[in-house]
């Protein structure tokens, strides 16, 4: 992560403060670790993200155990890859109910997670003096549960923090940044829905499903979904905007295809493979170059989009299982999670 000046707020606590050790100051206050973090991270990294200001939040699944649960994880600005498995290490954290797929920031203290009971919840970073003592929460509110099944996508609208999921029980769902359902579509497709991708624009997005299709969504129209690409041989996995008129897919298969959705016609498939499996995650660098992809095995990949085609900057294996969070520092600091319990940083 690349270096820059700290402000006191930006200290990194750990648990060993807690046991004696050398405290960290936030000006005339020392920061503390929570009581109430969770003893373990469970084994399965499901998702990272970056704020503003480079404090990171991970979640984990417990995915083979008795119990089918979850965890959010918070850490300050700064952290390296070795200590983000670590709970000692990190400011603040909590257990979760239920599995999680996806999650973002929306605030640089607020916090959206999909869950695999079908809800989306709010999270808040809030802290509480004691004294010269400072001690970090994370805050969960209500649940809102408006999936009959698991929740198969999340994303958002970076603009105002508006919210759309999708679900294995085939709904599309948008809601107002304060999880107020505005719009409510069953069934959105036919079979089931693989993920969701919220425009630049407000009142557009474009969701895929295993029957072959992405559908592009104006929420203002009557009729408000149209489809812009249809395959059954390369069902639509995953896919993100790459422009207003444009979308990366990618396929059960492993293809990275180009789709114009002005209903021209127009696909370009990525012929040189750099994956052979099912295509789970994309993330877009802040600056929007480059893009990086992950699949159902150990791989990591940068791909650029340049004028209808997909340019390979990055393939990295280190995982030792499948790859699921993905989240850049930097425009050129990439980082990976994956159920190998593992984080890496990639510097592209």
């Amino acid at each position: 992560m690349p270096e820059s000046k700290k402000s006191a707020d930006d200290a990194s606590p750990s648990f060993a403060e807690a046991a004696g050790a050398s405290p960290i100051s936030e000006g005339s206050l020392t920061a503390v670790h929570s009581n109430y973090v969770p003893a373990q991270m469970e084994k399965h990294l499901e998702f990272m993200d970056f704020n503003s200001n480079g404090d990171l939040i991970i979640g984990a699944s417990s995915l083979t155990t008795r119990y089918w649960s979850g965890s959010l994880w918070y850490y300050r600005k700064g952290v390296v890859e070795e200590d983000i498995t670590n709970p000692e290490m990190c400011l603040t954290g909590v257990d979760l109910e239920t599995g999680v797929l996806d999650g973002r920031f929306v605030q640089d203290k607020q916090m959206v997670l999909g869950l695999d009971s079908g809800g989306v919840m709010m999270v808040n970073l809030t802290k509480e003096q004691d004294g010269d003592r400072v001690t970090h929460y994370l805050e969960q509110q209500t649940p809102v549960v408006e999936h009959d099944d698991i929740l198969t996508g999340l994303d958002i609208w970076e603009m105002d923090g508006s919210v759309a999921t999708v679900g294995a029980d085939q709904r599309l769902n948008i809601f107002s940044p304060g999880l107020a359902l505005v719009h409510t579509f069953h069934p959105a497709h036919a079979r089931f829905i693989s993920s969701v991708a919220c425009s630049s624009m407000p009142n557009i997005l474009a969701t895929s499903s295993r029957e072959g299709m992405v559908r592009v969504w104006d929420t203002r129209q009557p009729k408000p979904a149209r489809t812009v690409y249809r395959n059954e041989c390369r069902p639509p996995s995953c896919i993100t905007w790459s422009g207003e008129q444009e979308l990366l897919v990618g396929s059960s298969t492993g293809d990275l295809i180009v789709v114009d959705t002005r209903g021209k016609g127009k696909e370009n498939v990525f012929q040189d493979q750099i994956f052979d499996r099912e295509v789970t995650r994309f993330r877009w660098s802040p600056d929007r170059s480059r893009v990086a992809v992950a699949e159902d095995d150990v791989k990591v990949g940068v791909v650029r989009v340049k004028e209808g085609q997909v340019l390979v900057d990055m393939v990295d294996s280190r995982h030792t299982d499948y790859v699921r969070g993905l989240a850049w520092s930097g425009p050129d600091t990439l980082w990976s999670a994956g159920w190998d319990h593992k984080v890496v940083k990639h510097e592209v």
